[in-house]
């Protein structure tokens, strides 16, 4: 298994738990990129013979955008389930959640941005 350490200098700038809310703002081309990119990761999601939960899928998203040169963020939260704590991470591109939904229900304790440079 990766060290978190080492894919966290991967993931873009860690804005921490309490990072703006700002989303970067796409162009059409890269909304429609985004949402294609949504698409095939949770095809292939559900065609591994692995479990691809939402942190594979995250990472998988995150890859595809960035090869694309799509802004996008990579938020990481937890919530209270029976029997304790859950995780779960979620990837959007401007307004379009690429994987894991928009977040609602999660409180959020890390957040990175990545942008084009």
């Amino acid at each position: 298994m990766t060290p978190f350490t080492f894919v966290r200098r991967l993931l873009g700038e860690d804005r921490g738990a309490h990072g703006s809310d700002d989303r970067p703002t796409l162009d059409v081309d890269q909304r429609w990129r985004a949402a294609r990119i949504s698409e095939i990761v949770q095809r292939a999601a559900a065609r591994t013979p692995w479990t691809s939960d939402c942190f594979p899928q995250a990472l998988t998203a995150r890859t595809f955008l960035a090869a694309r040169r799509i802004p996008h963020v990579v938020d990481f939260g937890v919530r209270r389930e029976a029997g304790g704590l859950a995780a779960h991470t979620w990837v959007s591109a401007g307004d379009v959640p690429v994987t894991g939904g928009d977040g609602t229900g999660w409180t959020r304790v890390g957040r990175f941005v990545w942008t084009a440079r």
